[in-house]
């Protein structure tokens, strides 16, 4: 790792891998640009800050299952758990032979269970920056509180030449095992193991004007280091011995470990380091495709139409489970080619069971954009401080032959909305009466979604076809890139809320349904969730500047799927405003032997831009200047 290597400005760096997992990064020069910009990056245990001034500030967590954490928590069940980190990919797919992590919190009653949560997250606390604000105080690895006023006075500038992450404020000890000396890698665990998990949480400041952010990074190095006898018998051990994967080398990589440790990246508004779990209201809505295409009897173990049944009532008796305040209701979409069995908000407990409502035979077409929006108009009734989600799960896109749809007392389309988008006349849908999806029923029913969105209400689909990215006949769409919306040609996108598309094959959904829920049931935008390598690829998208971030999460920008320069994307405030992003890493539950000995270098940063003058559609350097390292 000492070796010298040119790179150019895209290149950060980041220490991760099974026998180190750190944080690094390089500053990246650019070429003559057209506007301020800064670089903020981890990499070899420095930050890079430029004329338009971005300061940062952290606080790291890690869990290993030592002693003093079981005075607050233990290993739990999928039955009996308070805290579940997923083995999903951002697809759905389950991680290869992993399991979900399940946490039980001490206590009884939810005031014991959140101050067990809190003493977890202080006995897991690693490392913070600024730790003591005096430089001569005793540190704990807790960062001490400031305000946004003292912020871009007290933070240090980080990376390029100057000794951020060697500032004398920035913990040195240990702490929850791990110990962390002067100049050290911001992450930097040693041993990793099944079950461990981790977590920082960054917040950055703007110190005079407000700027687009971005989220950015790049695989640096993954190696194999050999193979153990175990990883050598393992048959989901794949590729040499000797591999070394450099960065052009990410998507076609074999070392195991980029696929086998799964992150999660959120906005922590209430900046306390936890993926916060909805503890409100909650009012659900499941749409369910009971298309021709989906085959089988129900009540036959094993067909299409009998795993659909089995993994949607075990969807909803996680939801009756969640300690959330949870309503729920539901309605079939292609029954008859209609809309059928809808029952509205109550007990998810109450709801009819799949198994009892679901059809055997009358399977018709799909028509997805009336149950949209007649589960956003039941949504629109229920609890005014609930938030509102819809679930559908389907394999196919839009394809409906009727020009209005009636379920629950409600009409679809709404009076006075016409979804049309080829120049029909009327409110009714466009319609097309034959068996194939065409671009005008896919535009259509994303026109609806994107209305569903901008209202406030969160969209999740899961995609259960037995090919998630086969093209939608004529549209050169493939369901992937549509239902998802990253590839959506539509200016309305695709259909589900960023950080909420879901692939799962139907044999496995009653297995993931319980994860599925947990990751449903979150209060905090969560915008991205996948494997260590899915998220490498997305944070370096963008011409290198990686996943554009909005100031204003109301708002119903997309992350990962809308442009950069999208009407719904907004500044950060500047003046040292405190914002929050939280990125957290777990090693699911796995006999784990084809990944001993693997490491993964990598890097994780923040880039900004002025916002005056700008669009945040990004620039990309006149003449990339090339940075030895």
């Amino acid at each position: 790792m000492n070796e010298d290597r040119q790179f150019s400005v895209s290149r950060r760096k980041v220490l991760a891998g099974l026998g180190t997992i750190g944080i690094a990064s390089a500053g990246a020069g650019l070429g003559t640009t057209a506007y301020f910009s800064d670089q903020e990056t981890f990499q070899n245990n420095q930050l890079t800050a430029g004329t338009l001034d971005m300061k940062v500030d952290w606080e790291e967590h890690y869990s290993d299952w030592s002693d003093d954490e079981a005075a607050f928590a233990s290993m739990g069940t999928m039955e009996e758990h308070d805290i579940e980190l997923p083995a999903l990919t951002s697809g759905g797919q389950l991680v290869a032979d992993a399991k979900p992590i399940y946490l039980t919190l001490n206590g009884e009653t939810a005031g014991e269970k959140q101050t067990a949560k809190d003493g977890l997250w202080d006995a897991t606390s690693v490392e913070a920056f600024p730790d003591v604000l005096n430089g001569d105080g005793s540190y704990d690895g807790i960062q001490d509180a400031f305000s946004d006023e003292e912020a871009c006075d007290i933070l240090t500038d980080v990376g390029g030449n100057s000794s951020g992450l060697s500032d004398p404020r920035r913990t040195q000890g240990t702490f929850a095992g791990q110990t962390t000396e002067e100049g050290d890698p911001l992450i930097n665990i040693q041993d990793v193991k099944p079950g461990d998990f981790g977590e920082v949480t960054f917040s950055f400041h703007l110190c005079d004007n407000p700027g687009y952010v971005w989220l950015n990074g790049d695989l640096i190095e993954a190696r194999e280091n050999g193979h153990t006898e175990p990883e050598n018998e393992d048959p989901d051990s794949v590729g040499p011995s000797d591999e070394v994967s450099e960065p052009g080398d990410l998507e076609t990589s074999q070392v195991e470990l980029l696929d086998e440790i799964v992150t999660r990246v959120w906005y922590d508004p209430n900046g306390n380091n936890q993926v916060d779990m909805l503890s409100g209201e909650l009012d659900i809505m499941i749409a369910i495709d009971a298309s021709g295409s989906i085959s089988g009897d129900k009540n036959q173990s094993g067909t299409e139409a009998n795993n659909l049944v089995q993994g949607v009532d075990e969807f909803v008796a996680a939801l009756a489970a969640s300690p959330a305040d949870i309503e729920a209701g539901q309605v079939l979409f292609g029954e008859n080619s209609s809309l059928t069995s809808f029952t509205g908000l109550g007990s998810p407990g109450a709801l009819p069971t799949m198994a009892s409502v679901y059809p055997n035979s009358n399977r018709g077409n799909t028509p997805l954009p009336a149950a949209l929006d007649v589960c956003d108009q039941e949504l629109a009734t229920g609890r005014p401080g609930a938030d509102k989600i819809i679930v559908a799960f389907t394999d196919g896109g839009p394809n409906y032959s009727a020009d209005s749809y009636s379920a629950g007392g409600y009409t679809a389309p709404r009076d006075g909305v016409g979804y049309s988008e080829d120049g029909s006349s009327g409110n009714g849908y466009d319609n097309n009466g034959g068996g194939t999806v065409t671009v005008g029923e896919e535009e259509e029913t994303a026109l609806v979604a994107e209305t569903i969105r901008d209202s406030g209400s969160r969209i999740v689909v899961v995609n259960v076809a037995d090919d998630p990215t086969e093209d939608q006949g004529s549209t050169g769409v493939t369901l992937r890139e549509y239902l998802s919306g990253t590839g959506s040609p539509y200016p309305e996108g695709g259909i589900a809320s960023s950080g909420f598309y879901f692939e799962v094959d139907l044999a496995n959904l009653e297995a993931v349904a319980d994860s599925l829920a947990a990751s449903v049931a979150v209060s905090e935008e969560v915008f991205f969730q996948g494997t260590l390598r899915e998220v490498l690829m997305a944070m370096a998208d963008n011409d290198g500047r990686g996943i554009p971030l909005d100031g204003d999460v109301s708002t119903a920008f997309d992350e990962l799927s809308d442009p950069e320069n999208d009407a719904d994307r907004d500044c950060f405030a500047g003046e040292g405003t405190t914002h929050y992003v939280g990125f957290q890493w777990w090693l699911p539950i796995d006999h784990a032997n084809q990944i001993q000995s693997d490491s993964v270098s990598f890097d994780v940063g923040f880039y900004t831009e002025q916002c005056r003058h700008n669009d945040g559609a990004g620039m990309v350097p006149e003449e990339p200047v090339e940075i030895q390292s």
